[in-house]
């Protein structure tokens, strides 16, 4: 006989109808097991298109509902939640659109505004989840000597991310917002950074090329010695647009 959690594992994967039905124990009488857990197949499965709904809205206002509910759909039968806090389901989605040739070759841009919308959530966890900072702040910097600065590294907000893509995706989420398109120009590159707020906001902003990848160099832990020196002096910039947080 099945243990406990076997049988709730079993019946976790049944919804997504990844599991054996018939070793559910579900009692029948003139419903079927099969008809039986059709029931909490159609309420699970609603209930996960809602949640990726309130997480992508750009995205469902793009497509349409009927277009992203079939999307969302085959994202949660196979990309199954792993966890019973849904804050933390719906990542991957523009992977999922991906599948959708017929979408892509109507929308090549979809996929980025997910990816973005993907990001802002993610960011807005981690200002929810914020531990209690390790680095230092700048005003210590003028305690070091130009050699220890030289191996330190900056540390961004983790309340700040950088983005790019080969589509003007600030430019589009801006003009859904004004529900005014005129003169939009989708296929250009845009690269700057997104940062979400403690009162659950948004704000995106691009920035000159040389911020940008000074952010980047950031973010992938670079000391200050192995950054590209002609990205240094884009420093005070980024301290001015307070996305730096201290250093390490």
């Amino acid at each position: 006989m099945s243990s406990l959690s076997e049988l709730q594992s079993n019946f976790a994967r049944s919804l997504v109808y990844q599991g054996d039905v018939s070793e559910c124990h579900i009692h029948s009488d003139h419903f079927t097991d099969e008809q039986r857990i059709q029931i909490y197949r159609n309420n699970v499965i609603h209930s996960f298109i809602d949640v990726l709904k309130v997480m992508y809205p750009y995205t469902l206002a793009l497509v349409g509902e009927e277009c992203f509910e079939q999307i969302a759909r085959s994202h949660v039968l196979n990309t199954p939640s792993l966890s019973g806090n849904v804050s933390h389901y719906g990542q991957g989605f523009e992977k999922t659109i991906s599948a959708f040739p017929k979408v892509i070759e109507a929308a090549p841009y979809i996929s980025e505004v997910a990816r973005f919308e993907a990001l802002g959530d993610e960011l807005k966890l981690n200002l929810h989840n914020a531990i209690e900072n390790t680095h230092r702040p700048l005003s210590a910097l003028s305690q070091l000597s130009e050699q220890q600065q030289q191996k330190l590294c900056l540390v961004s907000k983790a309340s700040v991310r950088s983005f790019e893509s080969s589509y003007s995706i600030f430019n589009l989420i801006e003009a859904i917002d004004r529900n005014s398109f005129d003169n939009l120009q989708l296929n250009q590159s845009q690269y700057g950074y997104v940062q979400a707020t403690i009162n659950g906001r948004l704000h995106f902003h691009p920035l000159e090329h040389n911020e940008f990848l000074l952010l980047r160099a950031i973010e992938n832990k670079q000391p200050l010695s192995e950054i590209n020196e002609q990205l240094l002096p884009s420093i005070p910039s980024l301290v001015d647009r307070m996305l730096i947080a201290g250093f390490i």
